[in-house]
């Protein structure tokens, strides 16, 4: 993750001085940036695969208890 924020703030230097070398370097600045962020997107994936890591199953809270109606869980506040 440093690696890609430091390639992202080399870009932004190159950016800056705006000659032709500098753009030069600007792309391989950033071309290293989203190789890398690929990089980290692939080991997050595998991390996951070989449950290292554990993603949420949901954003939303689940009710995990049957009892209850549906119906009740499903109506929107009277604030709406």
């Amino acid at each position: 993750m440093l690696a890609i924020l430091f390639s992202l703030f080399r870009g932004l230097f190159f950016l800056g001085k705006g000659d032709e070398e500098s753009s030069k370097k600007l792309v391989k600045a950033l071309s290293w940036r989203i190789g890398l962020s690929i990089l980290l997107f692939i080991i997050v994936i595998l991390l996951h695969y070989f449950d290292v890591i554990e993603f949420r199953e949901s954003v939303l809270p689940v009710e995990t208890s049957s009892q209850g109606s549906h119906s009740e869980s499903a109506q929107l506040p009277k604030t709406w």
